[in-house]
C-alpha cells in the first residue's frame, strides 16, 4: 500500500499531535466522571468504626438503662411461667428420691420482694414400693430468689425447710388460721421495744419424759396467751434417756422434730426463739433502755401483773425440784385464769407424714389395739379382734415382738410399727427432710417419735381397744 494515499471513508490524516491531545482530554473526562460518582457514594454509606472506649461507654450505657427498669424492692411476680419452670427444676434437683407428682402455683412468700412459696404433692423411692405407690404426701417451701440488677435473671438461691412456705398451704375446712405466719424477721429497736415478752428462766424440767416437759410448756403457752404477751422460748430440748437408744439424755433435739411449730406460734401472742431474743436485748435493753420485771415465786399470779408496762417480764425458777419446775406457776391461785391450750399441741408435719402413709397402706376402715401387758392377754385379745378378718394395728411398746410375729404368720392382716420401717429410713423422705432441718446431720427415729406416731395411728382405728395391766 502507498503510504501517501489517505485511508478510505476516513478523511486525511490529523497530525500525531493532535491526536495526542484529544486523547488526553477524552481520558482525563472519563476519569472524572468515574471518579465523581463513588466518591459521593462512599462518603454518604461508610462510618467509620467509634474507638473501643466509645463501644464499652455505649453498651455500659445501654446496659443501665435496662437496668433501670429492675426494680428490686418490688414484690417479685411469682405468678411468672419462668419463675414457675425455674422453682420446679430446682426442686426436682434438691430432691432426687422424691417422686413430684404435681406442683401447685407458686405465691408470694415474706418478704414478698425475695420469696415465693410453692406446694406440691410427692412420694418418696420407699413409699413406692410399698403397698399404696400411689399414695402421696403434701409440703409447701419457702424459696429465697434473687434477681440480676442488670438483667432482672431469677435465680433460686435456697429452699426451706419442710412445710416452711406457709402462704401455699390451703386452709383445712373449717381453720380459722391454717396458714400461721412464719418466724417474723430480725426486729429493728423501735419494733422490738413495742413488743411484750414473757420469758421463762431455769427450772428443773431439762431431760424430763415428755409428759412432764409438755405440762411445763403448756402452763408457759398458758401464761403468755393470758398476759397476752410473746412466749420467749428455747426451740430445742433435752430428750430423757427412755426415749434414747443409748440410754442417756440427749441434748440439740429441736421442738420442731416432734410439734407443729407454726401452729404452736399462733396459738399464744407469739413466740422468739430464745437465743436470737437475748441477742436483741444485749443491743437494747441490757443498759436499762426497757423495763425489765423479774419474778421469782412461783406463786405469783400473773394477775398480780397483768398490767405491767415493762417490756419483759422474767419468772426465774430456782434449783430445788420440785418446786421449781414450770408447771407450777400454773398452780394455787392461777389455776382459775390459766388454761393449757392443748389445742395449740399437734404433731410435727414430718411425723405426721409417716402417720398418713401407715394409714394408707392399710385398708382405710380397720381397728386398733394398745397393748401394755403380759404375753397370754395379749395373745387372746389379738385373737378377738383379728379373727374377725379385718385390718388390725397394734399400737404400744408393750407388745411382745417375737409373739407379734408368731401371730402374723397365722393373722396376715395384723400390723405393728416396725413393719412401716422404710417410712424412717435412710432413703426415705422423712429421713432427708430431717436431715435438712438439722442442719445437715441425720436424725434418728427415736422412742419419742415412735410413741406419737403409734398413738396417731391408734387414734385412727375405727375401733380402738386398750388391753392395760
Amino acid at each position: 500500500m502507498d503510504p501517501s494515499r489517505p485511508l478510505l471513508g476516513r478523511g486525511p490524516f490529523l497530525p500525531s499531535s493532535a491526536h495526542a491531545v484529544a486523547a488526553i482530554v477524552i481520558i482525563a473526562f472519563l476519569i472524572l466522571t468515574l471518579l465523581r460518582l463513588p466518591l459521593s457514594l462512599s462518603i454518604s454509606i461508610y462510618t467509620p468504626p467509634p474507638p473501643l472506649a466509645d463501644q464499652q461507654h455505649q453498651s455500659q450505657d445501654q446496659e443501665q438503662e435496662e437496668s433501670s427498669s429492675c426494680d428490686l424492692s418490688s414484690p417479685l411476680d411469682c405468678a411468672d411461667p419462668r419463675l414457675f419452670h425455674l422453682m420446679m427444676r430446682s426442686t426436682i434437683d434438691a430432691f432426687p428420691a422424691v417422686h413430684f407428682a404435681r406442683f401447685g402455683r407458686p405465691v408470694p412468700g415474706d418478704p414478698p420482694s425475695t420469696s415465693c412459696d410453692m406446694a406440691w404433692r410427692a412420694r418418696s423411692n420407699s413409699s413406692a414400693s410399698t403397698a399404696s405407690p400411689t399414695a402421696t404426701t403434701k409440703d409447701y417451701r419457702r424459696f429465697a430468689i434473687a434477681r440480676d440488677p442488670r438483667t432482672c435473671a431469677y435465680s433460686v438461691v435456697s429452699i426451706g425447710d419442710y412445710h416452711s412456705g406457709p402462704n401455699a398451704r390451703k386452709p383445712r375446712p373449717g381453720a380459722t388460721n391454717a396458714t400461721a405466719a412464719p418466724p417474723p424477721p430480725p426486729l429493728s429497736r423501735s419494733q422490738f421495744a413495742a413488743a411484750a415478752y414473757l420469758s421463762y428462766h431455769g427450772g428443773g424440767d431439762r431431760c424430763k419424759p415428755m409428759p412432764h416437759y409438755m405440762r411445763s410448756l403448756l402452763c408457759a403457752l398458758a401464761e403468755a396467751r393470758y398476759l397476752n404477751r410473746t412466749l420467749v422460748l428455747d426451740l430445742t430440748l433435752c430428750l430423757a434417756a427412755s426415749y434414747t437408744a443409748a440410754g442417756m439424755p440427749e441434748e440439740g433435739k429441736r421442738l420442731a422434730f416432734y410439734v407443729d411449730v407454726d401452729h404452736l406460734r399462733s396459738s399464744v401472742a407469739g413466740i422468739v426463739e430464745e437465743r436470737q431474743f437475748w441477742e436483741d436485748w444485749d443491743k437494747w435493753g441490757a443498759q436499762g433502755q426497757l423495763g425489765l420485771r423479774l419474778i421469782e415465786d412461783t406463786r405469783v399470779a400473773p394477775t398480780k401483773f397483768s398490767k405491767a408496762k415493762d417490756t419483759l417480764v422474767v419468772r426465774k425458777f430456782g434449783d430445788v425440784e420440785p418446786g421449781n419446775y414450770w408447771y407450777r406457776v400454773c398452780e394455787g391461785e392461777a389455776e382459775r385464769v390459766l388454761s393449757p391450750p392443748h389445742d395449740a399441741i399437734r404433731l410435727a408435719p414430718s411425723l405426721m407424714s409417716i402417720v398418713d402413709a401407715i394409714v394408707s397402706s392399710m385398708q382405710p376402715d380397720f381397728d386398733s389395739i394398745q397393748a401394755d401387758v403380759n404375753a397370754q392377754d395379749l395373745r387372746q385379745k389379738i385373737e378377738e379382734c383379728v379373727g374377725s378378718g379385718r385390718q388390725v394395728y397394734l399400737a404400744g411398746e408393750g407388745a411382745n415382738i417375737v409373739l407379734v410375729e408368731a401371730l402374723k404368720a397365722n393373722y396376715n392382716n395384723l400390723h405393728y410399727l416396725d413393719e412401716f420401717q422404710a417410712f424412717w429410713r435412710k432413703d426415705s423422705k422423712w429421713f432427708l427432710e430431717m436431715k435438712r432441718l438439722n442442719g445437715g446431720v441425720p436424725v434418728e427415729f427415736d422412742g419419742y417419735m415412735r410413741e406419737l406416731v403409734n398413738r396417731e395411728v391408734f387414734q385412727k382405728g375405727n375401733k380402738m381397744v386398750r388391753v392395760l395391766r
